[in-house]
């Protein structure tokens, strides 16, 4: 579920995470109001009733900090939020030397990296000495605090945010893993191919298609042209082999249910390529079956843009 915590503003995310707080640690939580909070939005004195479990409780003084984003593709990975870490460290040391923290519970409505949210995790833990820390993000609130309290969500109205986007993503998996299997041998066959590919497809105008569908120039020549366009060939070898006539129909399939979802929904979305993280994100969050293919999803999702099974046509694109 994804509740759109971006389109909510900062201080009622501080609001909405002190609550999840209450619910967590404890009625006792105290809030702050919005200013200068000396690295606070709110505290614990106390037992925690159940985090981060009820059999496992941390125990002793905690901090709660939120930081809120408007941009839905930001991530724990960004540049700027290793930053926003850099200036918390100092916060959370001269708490550490008053003595008013044990515990310190970071919530923001970023996507949660592990590599990079667990190097900065051990930042915090390493250069401020408090042993009890965690950074929560929107996965964690948006599943396991939110969905789980659909009272939460009532109060702050985050089920009018909530995309309903559901969609039969088991097909798409088993496409790519196929994918992946044959993707050495269709390699083989097709290396002498792919510059060709990438010549044709510079002739053809897609500036308004992208246009149509706000897709940004610089995702477009940066992620589609430089990353995914060189097996674009691949994949059509793949879906044109007799061998995998079932999963042609798959793909197709996908992607007209796909298409429709997007027609729907687009109003819900700003450029078109926050439908594309949206959906990978679908599709490969959690997925252990798509361990070392995840890559692959997006590149389907690319090709089916360019072949105009997804998105707006271009009108002039007579070919597609």
């Amino acid at each position: 579920m994804d509740y759109r915590l971006e389109n909510i503003d900062d201080e009622v995310f501080e609001q909405l995470v002190n609550t999840i707080c209450q619910n967590i640690l404890g009625t006792g939580v105290i809030v702050f109001s919005p200013g200068k909070d000396g690295g606070r939005d709110g505290k614990f004195t106390g037992t925690a009733q159940n985090y981060p479990s009820n059999k496992d409780s941390w125990t002793g003084k905690f901090v709660i900090q939120a930081k809120h984003t408007t941009n839905y593709l930001a991530s724990c990975s960004d540049s700027d939020f290793e930053k926003i870490i850099d200036n918390e460290i100092i916060k959370i040391k001269k708490l550490k030397e008053n003595g008013e923290i044990d515990n310190y519970l970071l919530f923001t409505n970023r996507k949660y990296s592990g590599i990079k949210g667990e190097q900065l995790l051990n930042k915090i833990i390493n250069e401020t000495g408090v042993k009890n820390c965690a950074i929560i993000g929107k996965e964690t609130i948006n599943n396991q605090y939110l969905n789980s309290n659909k009272d939460i969500v009532k109060q702050y109205r985050l089920d009018i945010n909530h995309i309903q986007f559901d969609f039969s993503d088991e097909e798409i998996k088993e496409i790519i893993l196929a994918f992946k299997n044959q993707l050495p041998e269709i390699s083989k066959e097709i290396k002498n191919e792919v510059n060709k590919l990438k010549h044709d497809f510079t002739l053809i105008d897609k500036k308004e298609k992208n246009k149509k569908n706000r897709l940004g120039e610089d995702y477009f020549n940066e992620h589609i042209v430089s990353e995914s366009l060189m097996n674009f060939d691949k994949i059509e070898k793949f879906l044109n082999n007799p061998i995998n006539e079932t999963l042609k129909d798959y793909y197709f399939d996908t992607a007209y249910e796909l298409n429709q979802l997007i027609s729907l929904k687009r109003d819900d979305f700003d450029l078109f390529e926050e439908i594309f993280i949206f959906i990978y994100q679908s599709i490969c969050d959690g997925s252990t079956q798509l361990k070392g293919s995840k890559r692959h999803v997006m590149t389907f999702l690319h090709y089916m843009y360019y072949e105009c099974l997804i998105g707006k046509r271009n009108n002039d694109d007579k070919t597609r």
